[in-house]
């Protein structure tokens, strides 16, 4: 078909799909015989886009209902390129109470462990590949303990990376206090889950043809289910009736959820601080100072 990538063709050919049928529209191609719609991508970042693939691919374990179905990936034979053909959607601007539920419920069922053959999972804290978080390579070495795995590989590894005094020196205060008494002893004791890593309200959808939530983007690793929350409370766009939702199937873990929450929300300020800086800084040393204080006052 002409105007499509070679890797993309490849792909195509390879999963079977007879390119030259294929008609292409704004933002995807569709296929007349099936009535399919494809979402096709090329980039030059060939880790971020293998990362993105495999998160796909995770989450289509416990949830494949939520998550494009991944057609094929391809990188060229200098692995300077590489290509992507998911399932694509249409999106309504419906976000209604019922549509938030469905989201809320579909997001708990993939916080499950999976079962059967389950490719990369392992028990463990982390992810086979890199994936990346906005631009941000992020550190999916796996470990055994959350505690250390969301202390070193998330919000140590990006406090290095910021290299900013004032957030060294909160860092340094909260490491050794804040850190164990929230990530140390949480019960029920969370098991790894596979984590969309990224889930802000511009990387969900609901597909108009049945307002079933889908949701993208992803930079996924294992770990403690209700770290994907904490973006959530950063930008918004998540009613009540998603937390009621969720919460019905995973109950709120004990002790100290909602100072929890501010720690996992704490990520997505220090990754924002790294890519862009200005205010996002100043929201990271108030999360950290408050959770500092909060410590203190115990």
């Amino acid at each position: 078909m002409p105007g499509l990538h070679p890797l993309t063709l490849s792909i195509f050919k390879s999963a079977g799909i007879d390119a030259s049928v294929l008609t292409p529209s704004r933002g995807f191609v569709s296929d007349p015989s099936t009535g399919e719609k494809y979402f096709c991508k090329t980039g030059s970042n060939v880790a971020q886009m293998r990362g993105e693939t495999e998160s796909l691919r995770a989450m289509a374990l416990t949830a494949p209902s939520l998550v494009p179905r991944v057609v094929g990936f391809e990188v060229n034979g200098l692995d300077r390129e590489a290509g992507m053909v998911s399932q694509y959607f249409d999106f309504s601007s419906s976000r209604s109470a019922d549509a938030q539920k469905a989201l809320g419920q579909k997001l708990a069922e993939m916080h499950r462990p999976p079962k059967g053959n389950t490719g990369e999972y392992n028990g463990k804290y982390g992810f086979g590949v890199p994936t990346h978080c906005g631009v941000t390579e992020q550190d999916n070495t796996w470990e055994e303990n959350w505690e250390v795995f969301y202390r070193d590989r998330r919000l140590g590894d990006l406090v290095r990376r910021i290299g900013d005094g004032q957030i060294n020196q909160e860092w340094e205060r909260m490491k050794d206090k804040v850190v164990p008494l929230l990530l140390s002893d949480i019960q029920p004791p969370p098991k790894p889950v596979i984590l969309h890593g990224d889930l802000w309200s511009g990387n969900v959808g609901f597909d108009s043809a049945s307002s079933s939530p889908i949701i993208f983007d992803p930079s996924s690793y294992y770990g403690h289910n209700e770290a994907d929350l904490g973006i959530t409370h950063m930008f918004g766009g998540f009613s009540s009736a998603f937390y009621e939702a969720y919460h019905e199937i995973h109950p709120k873990s004990e002790p100290y959820y909602e100072e929890r929450q501010k720690l996992y929300e704490l990520y997505h300020h220090l990754n924002h601080t790294l890519m862009f800086g200005g205010g996002y800084r100043s929201g990271s040393l108030s999360i950290m100072r408050g959770l500092i204080k909060w410590a203190d006052d115990l």
